[in-house]
């Protein structure tokens, strides 16, 4: 059997955060301090440096770097453990009275702790890799079970090497010309024993239900890391957990990273920071002037509010600036291009998206998010959920003042059934591939599309 040493990876990964840590946190703070700080406060303070930051690892499961490991996950997953790192950081100062560290010092400080870690996470990701990929540290793979599933797995570790699996083929009761199929039900105990295996996959689609408790059997004579090869179809590209009811195990299928409450707090906290800040430096001054217009012109009011579907289903009423005239077809039929209804202020308001942000204070208060899938009436609700298909998975999050589909062209009236099904599809994809850089990538296109104009504007 070979050597293995995936046991040290989390030992190594935590000494090289916690030699950062000290180093940038510690070291630093006495060297800017000329060594005034070694009393029992501040003993205590670096003790609770330490203590928080192994919180934050076990809690975002920082600790483990399987081979499966993207670079992606590496930097979100740091980013959030930094954030949360920032705010333990500061409370700290709001509970101990105790010299702070100066302003320019921690200004600094967290990117360049932060950039030191992703340097050091993505070195000893790659050193790992190389390592995988000259031989070393590998894991037998064997395959129960042939079917087109188990068959793109068996292609998936052919082609990616550098993770470490030596897939050496199945078993299963089809006989091949390849060299694929090692041997039949009946012979897996010998393959096992022979071939030194680490790991087992089973394709339980492929593996006859008589035969199965004789194969699980042989398994649990040997200490092997088992798998299970699942087709969940549709489902196949979401997050998946297993759940424990008793004694049964249950496949849970959230629908994208926003069913993870860390990724709805970071969420959450740049919405209410966002929403903030437009209400005080724009809305402040910006609805007086509309409400000073309209008091000069047809003094009907300045906000426009209606019910729209939000997430889950449920009815919120979003806020607007009133760009037509008060109407009885306000709730069923959007704005078309030339719509009498618009009056000349509501044009340039509608045109410049001016009358979309009273929607902050609908953001403020937790009704909608700045970046989302956009909600529609509720009679469109009722119209779209019985022609397109996965319509109703939009409002698995809150819905955006922009989104994905917006910022694509999808945004206004609805002239033809392809104009909804690619927002749909644009609004889903964004719900299964949500972070946080994507959001702050939607914001940025949203001010070039703002700047730009667009012709659905209207």
């Amino acid at each position: 059997m070979a050597h293995r040493y995936s046991r040290y990876i989390t030992i190594i990964s935590l000494t090289g955060d916690y030699l950062l840590l000290n180093l940038l946190f510690v070291v630093a703070f006495w060297l800017e301090s000329d060594f005034r700080v070694f009393g029992a406060k501040y003993i205590l303070f670096y003790l609770y440096l330490n203590i928080s930051w192994l919180s934050l690892i076990i809690i975002f499961g920082a600790y483990r770097m399987s081979r499966n490991t993207q670079k992606k996950a590496i930097l979100f997953t740091y980013l959030k453990i930094i954030i949360f790192f920032f705010f333990l950081f500061l409370m700290f100062f709001q509970i101990v009275s105790l010299a702070y560290y100066p302003r320019t010092f921690i200004k600094y400080l967290f990117p360049a702790f932060f950039a030191l870690l992703i340097i050091w996470k993505y070195t000893l990701y790659y050193s790992f890799l190389l390592y995988r990929k000259r031989g070393f540290n590998y894991r037998n793979v064997l395959i129960i079970g042939y079917s087109v599933k188990s068959d793109e797995l068996y292609q998936y570790f052919s082609n990616n090497i550098w993770h470490g699996y030596r897939c050496l083929g199945f078993i299963d009761e089809k006989s091949d010309d390849s060299g694929q199929i090692l041997g039949n039900w009946n012979d897996l105990n010998k393959i096992i024993r022979n071939l030194e295996i680490d790991e087992v996959y089973l394709a339980l689609e492929a593996i006859p239900k008589e035969k199965l408790s004789a194969i699980t059997e042989v398994l649990s004579n040997f200490p092997l890391k088992i798998r299970i090869v699942t087709d969940l179809g549709n489902f196949s590209n979401k997050n998946i957990e297993l759940a424990i009811y008793g004694n049964i195990p249950v496949i849970e299928i959230h629908p994208g990273p926003l069913s993870f409450w860390y990724n709805k707090l970071l969420k959450r906290a740049f919405d209410l920071f966002v929403s903030t800040f437009v209400i005080v430096i724009i809305l402040s001054w910006l609805t007086p002037l509309l409400i000073f217009i309209s008091f000069l012109t047809d003094r009907k009011g300045v906000f426009f509010r209606q019910s729209r579907t939000s997430i889950e289903g449920k009815e919120f009423t979003i806020l607007k600036y009133r760009s037509m005239t008060i109407n009885a077809d306000a709730d069923i039929k959007e704005a078309k291009h030339n719509d009498e209804r618009i009056t000349s202020l509501g044009r340039l308001l509608r045109k410049t998206s001016l009358d979309e942000l009273p929607q902050f204070y609908n953001v403020f208060v937790g009704t909608m998010s700045v970046v989302g899938p956009r909600p529609h009436m509720l009679a469109h609700t009722e119209q779209y959920r019985k022609i397109v298909k996965h319509f109703m998975l939009r409002h698995a999050v809150k819905p955006g003042i922009t989104g994905l589909a917006q910022i694509n062209g999808y945004r206004g009236e609805i002239r033809k059934l392809s104009d909804i099904k690619n927002r749909v599809e644009l609004d889903v994809q964004y719900i299964k591939n949500w972070s946080f850089t994507f959001d702050m990538k939607i914001i940025a296109l949203t001010f070039w599309v703002l700047i730009r104009g667009q012709k659905e504007a209207y």
